[in-house]
C-alpha cells in the first residue's frame, strides 16, 4: 500500500475510533441520567451499536498498528459530560445532541467512504464504515423526529456540531 494510503488508513481508524468512544461516553451519560424509561431503552439500543463500531475500529487498530489520539481522556471525560448534560436537561437536549453529533459523524463518515471508494482500497472497511453510517443516520433521524417541535435548541445543535467537527479535526491528526 502506498505510504499516503497508509496515513489515510491511519487517520480513519484513529478518528473513527476516537469518535465512537465519546459516542459511547455520551450514551453512557445520557443513559445514567435519563429520566424517561422509553427514551433510557431506546440509547441502550444505539449504545449497542455503537459499542459495535468501536470494538471493529479497536480491532483494525491493533491489526494496522494505527496509533489512537492523544484525546482518548478528554473524550473519556468529555463526552460522559455533554451526555449527563443533555439528560439533566431533559430529552429535547438528548435528541438535539444525538441530532448534532450524528449529523457530522454521517457526513464525515461519508466522506471517507467516498476516499476509499475513489482509492479501490480496504474493501472490507468500506463496507462497514457504509453499515456504521446507515446506524448512525438512524440515530440522528430518530433525534430529528423525536424533536420536530422544538426550535429553542437550534444554538445548541449548531454549538454541539461545531465541537464534533473540531474533534473530528483534532483526532485525526493528534
Amino acid at each position: 500500500m502506498k505510504k499516503e494510503n497508509k496515513n489515510k488508513i491511519d487517520e480513519i481508524i484513529r478518528v473513527n475510533h476516537a469518535g465512537e468512544y465519546g459516542a459511547q461516553r455520551i450514551y453512557s451519560g445520557q443513559i445514567k441520567f435519563c429520566k424517561t424509561v422509553k427514551l433510557k431503552k431506546e440509547l441502550e439500543k444505539i449504545i449497542k451499536e455503537e459499542y459495535e463500531h468501536y470494538d471493529y475500529f479497536d480491532k483494525m487498530m491493533l491489526k494496522k498498528r494505527a496509533r489512537p489520539t492523544f484525546f482518548s481522556p478528554l473524550w473519556h471525560n468529555g463526552g460522559y459530560l455533554l451526555g449527563a448534560i443533555t439528560a439533566i436537561l431533559g430529552e429535547k437536549y438528548v435528541h438535539a445532541c444525538t441530532e448534532a453529533v450524528e449529523e457530522v459523524i454521517v457526513e464525515h463518515y461519508n466522506e471517507q467512504v467516498k476516499y476509499l471508494e475513489n482509492a479501490g482500497i480496504e474493501k472490507e472497511m468500506l463496507k462497514k464504515i457504509k453499515k456504521f453510517c446507515a446506524d448512525e443516520d438512524n440515530h440522528r433521524s430518530f433525534a430529528e423526529e423525536s424533536n420536530k417541535q422544538y426550535s429553542d435548541v437550534n444554538m445548541f445543535k449548531l454549538l454541539t456540531k461545531g465541537l464534533t467537527r473540531l474533534a473530528i479535526k483534532v483526532s485525526k491528526k493528534i
